[in-house]
C-alpha cells in the first residue's frame, strides 16, 4: 500500500509540473478593467481581420493549402509515340527467298501507348504497341508481318532534376507476332473453281518477354505548372521460351527459330495539366 501512494504521489506531481511547464511561456493578458458594453464588436472584427491579413497568417495558410495539396512528385499521365522494333529474321528470309520474298523487312514500326503513374521518383509504366503490318510480295502471293505487344515495367529516376529524369527500367510481358500469307489475283470463273485450293494462311506466335532498358526524359514547365515531357525509351527484348505457335488458329508444332524482337527505341509525348488541385 505504501508503494502505491508513493506511486500516486508522484504521478500529481508530474501532472502540476507539466502544467507549469505548458502555461509558463504564454502571455497573459488582464481584461478585468474593461467594460464589453463600451466595445464596437463590429470594428474591433474589422481590426483582427486586418491584423490577419497585414501579418502575412493568410498568405502562409494559401501556402500550406498549396502544398499539402499539389504533389509534385505524385501524377499520372498518358504517353503517346512512335516506337521502332529491331527483329532479326534470318530464318525466315532464308526460307523464303527462294520464293521471291526478297525484301522482308526485319525492323517493325509501332504506335506506342502508354500509362506512366510517378510518385516519389518511381515509375510504374503500362505499355500497349498496337504495330503496323510490314508488306512483302511476290508475282502470286503478299506477306505482311506485325507485331504486338504489352508490358508491365517500374523504373527510379536517378537523377530528381526539375528538368531531366532518367530511368532504368525493367519490364514483363508478352507479345504477338502474325505473319499472313495471301494469294494475289484470285479470278473464280466457274462454280468448281470455288473448290480450288487458294491460299490464305495466317501464323501467329505468342511469347513472354523480359525487357531492360531506360528512358531519358526532359521537361517543359508552363505558366501555371502544367509539364511537357519528352521522353526517348531503349530497351534490350529477351524471349525466355520458344512462345506458342498457332497456324489458322489452330495449334501448330511449327517451330519459329527467328528473333521477333532483338530491342526497342521509342519516341514518345506526355503532358501533365497545371494547376492541380489549386483552389
Amino acid at each position: 500500500m505504501k508503494y502505491i501512494f508513493t506511486l500516486i504521489a508522484y504521478a500529481i506531481v508530474l501532472t502540476c509540473n507539466a502544467q507549469h511547464h505548458k502555461y509558463h511561456h504564454q502571455k497573459k493578458y488582464d481584461f478585468s478593467n474593461v467594460d464589453p458594453a463600451t466595445i464596437d464588436k463590429e470594428e474591433l472584427n474589422k481590426k483582427v481581420e486586418n491584423a490577419r491579413v497585414s501579418s502575412g497568417y493568410d498568405s502562409l495558410k494559401a501556402l500550406e493549402h498549396y502544398v499539402q495539396t499539389t504533389d509534385e512528385n505524385q501524377f499520372a499521365t498518358l504517353a503517346i509515340g512512335y516506337q521502332h522494333a529491331f527483329a532479326s529474321f534470318d530464318n525466315l528470309r532464308r526460307e523464303l527467298s527462294p520464293l521471291g520474298f526478297n525484301n522482308i523487312k526485319e525492323d517493325m514500326s509501332n504506335f506506342v501507348v502508354s500509362l506512366d503513374l510517378y510518385k516519389n521518383r518511381f515509375m510504374m509504366s503500362y505499355i500497349f504497341t498496337p504495330g503496323f503490318r510490314n508488306l512483302s510480295s511476290n508475282e502470286n502471293y503478299e506477306l505482311r508481318t506485325r507485331r504486338r505487344a504489352f508490358e508491365a515495367g517500374i523504373g527510379y529516376d536517378l537523377i530528381g532534376n526539375k528538368h531531366i529524369d532518367l530511368f532504368p527500367q525493367v519490364s514483363i510481358g508478352f507479345q504477338d507476332f502474325n505473319l499472313r500469307v495471301e494469294q494475289k489475283n484470285i479470278n473464280v470463273t466457274d462454280i468448281p473453281g470455288l473448290l480450288d485450293e487458294m491460299v490464305n494462311t495466317s501464323m501467329r506466335k505468342r511469347a513472354f518477354i523480359f525487357t531492360y532498358g531506360g528512358e531519358f526524359d526532359y521537361k517543359f514547365y508552363t505558366k501555371d505548372r502544367g509539364r511537357i515531357i519528352l521522353g526517348v525509351r531503349y530497351a534490350q527484348v529477351v524471349e525466355p521460351g520458344d512462345g506458342r505457335v498457332r497456324v489458322n488458329g489452330k495449334k501448330s508444332d511449327l517451330k519459329v527459330d527467328d528473333t521477333i524482337a532483338t530491342s526497342t527505341m521509342s519516341v514518345v509525348i506526355k503532358m501533365v495539366p497545371g494547376g492541380r488541385h489549386v483552389r
